[in-house]
């Protein structure tokens, strides 16, 4: 596994790369911050970046396919921008701080968390249930219109702004532009995935010979929202009913006054065959808020009606686009290098607030291979708006006189702190020349060997007249000493006495 060297750093002179989210199989999800965007709103965005050697290896035919995704994922944002969906806000190449070239998208930062976490952690209302599912119906229904159909809709591509009030669709990854073109292939996940997306597993109303003459059609998405849906109404996961119709409600909601219209309509949608089901998300979305209105009742009788919202209701901003990608294949990419001399940006370390000038060009995109690393950036193309950087030379040349001053201070501070090491010893050596200390001396009288420098200390020993000692230490003022008696003047009085103890200066003798 070669995981992306980008923490911490900046990437196409703009996006400070803060934290990494999460390892797909071939991408990475970095949480980052734009200095360059003119919005507040995007001023956080999302790098997913494109690594193909994340599995450790490279085949070309992969790689082909994975960058095609890419690009594909990329086109299908700009195709269906809607504010239920998430917005592509930019893109690039470049290489990461081991030289590895990676090609990746930016998109809109939501910070609320994922419809699958909210379901777990708090059971949903009926009101706020619908009120999702009308945001996540247009954006898809509007999706449907625009020739994409998603193929993975799930609670956990189903993202939330910080308030929590506006649901988007995210991971276009596996989407496809066309629904007519191409045969089907396996994508999604199994609980949510209609069984289309699964030709290998048989069931008894569906088998994949039938499957093999089939295209894709939006009610494969109809399908996974109405597992989706099953979700946000009953708090757990449609797992029991995997590759098949939902058959049943959970025995708590059974008293509810809409689960038998609402199991119905969910029924029909998650049909084996496609043509069984809704064939549009506004049919769909008709069924579901009719099935969730109270029955009829005398106007005498307040009943409180579930709000069901209008489908076609705009709820968010959408992002101005960026300029439209376009990948090319390694040979192209080698071709044009060597044609024009035009290489991926480079990724710096923050610290070095190394910056580079955005163009505003359409960037081109190149297969992912490994390269030497890059000592100059060299733009590559745009990467939505322009960063506000200044040059790399000037960037250069400021970066080397400030790693000269701080070489010069450094140097300049062990100066200093050598002088001062110097001087405190000179002056301590001097000190103890001049003071006694470590010198012998002979006492003129009998001395008292005190506890502490002043007459007042208890008495531990005696120093006797013409005994011979050694200065161990002075006090401040230098008039008292601490001794260590090495030859008595005469013999011990009391053999229990200390030979260490402190005497007054002026009753020593220096030889």
């Amino acid at each position: 596994m070669s995981e992306l060297k980008l923490l911490q750093c900046r990437l196409d002179g703009r996006y400070d790369i803060e934290e990494c989210l999460s390892h797909g199989s071939y991408a990475e999800i970095y949480v980052a911050h734009d200095r360059a965007a003119p919005d507040e709103q995007f001023r956080k965005v999302v790098i997913k970046a494109l690594n193909v050697l994340l599995q450790g290896y490279q085949d070309s035919d992969l790689e082909r396919t994975l960058i095609q995704n890419f690009q594909n994922e990329a086109i299908a944002l700009d195709r269906v921008r809607h504010p239920n969906i998430i917005s592509r806000l930019g893109h690039g190449t470049a290489l990461d701080l081991n030289g590895t070239a990676f090609h990746y998208i930016v998109l809109e930062y939501l910070s609320g968390g994922d419809l699958s976490a909210l379901a777990r952690h708090q059971p949903l209302t009926i009101e706020r249930a619908l009120l999702y599912l009308q945001q996540v119906s247009s954006g898809l229904a509007h999706a449907h219109e625009c020739g994409v159909i998603h193929r993975d809709i799930k609670p956990q591509n189903l993202l939330l702004t910080a308030n929590q009030q506006t649901v988007k669709i995210a991971d276009f990854g596996v989407a496809k532009l066309e629904a007519a073109d191409g045969a089907i292939t396996r994508v999604g996940t199994n609980i949510y995935a209609a069984p289309e997306h699964n030709p290998l597993v048989q069931t008894s109303q569906l088998d994949t010979k039938s499957l093999s003459s089939e295209h894709l059609t939006p009610a494969a998405d109809i399908y996974s929202l109405a597992k989706t849906a099953y979700t946000l109404f009953c708090g757990v996961s449609p797992r029991r009913f995997a590759h098949d119709p939902i058959t049943e409600l959970p025995a708590n909601l059974s008293h509810e006054y809409w689960s038998g219209s609402v199991l119905r309509v969910l029924e029909r949608a998650t049909q084996s065959r496609p043509s069984d089901r809704y064939q549009t998300v506004q049919e769909f979305w008709d069924e579901l808020s009719d099935a969730m209105m109270p029955p009829t009742k005398p106007l005498l009788v307040e009943e409180r009606p579930v709000s069901v919202p209008d489908l076609s209701a705009q709820v968010a901003v959408i992002a101005e686009a960026p300029p439209k990608p376009r990948f090319e294949t390694s040979k192209e990419l080698r071709h044009e290098a060597a044609s024009n001399g035009a290489r991926p940006r480079i990724v710096v370390p923050i610290s070095h607030k190394q910056t580079a000038v955005a163009a505003m060009s359409t960037p081109t995109f190149g297969t992912i291979q490994q390269t030497n690393r890059v000592t100059v950036a060299v733009p590559a193309g745009a990467a939505g708006v322009p960063a506000a950087a200044k040059p790399a030379t000037m960037s250069k040349r400021l970066r080397a006189v400030l790693v000269g001053a701080i070489l010069i201070l450094a140097f300049a501070g062990m100066l200093l702190a050598t002088r001062n090491y110097i001087r405190t010893r000179w002056a301590q050596k001097t000190t103890e020349e001049t003071s006694g200390v470590g010198q012998e001396a002979v006492t003129t009288t009998d001395l008292n060997l005190r506890a502490g420098p002043s007459s007042a200390n208890d008495q531990v020993g005696l120093a006797e007249s013409g005994s011979r000692v050694k200065v161990l230490n002075l006090n401040s003022n230098s008039t008292w000493c601490e001794v260590q008696v090495l030859q008595h003047g005469r013999p011990k009085s009391d053999p229990t006495s200390l030979d260490r103890g402190w005497v007054y200066k002026k009753y020593l003798k220096f030889d």
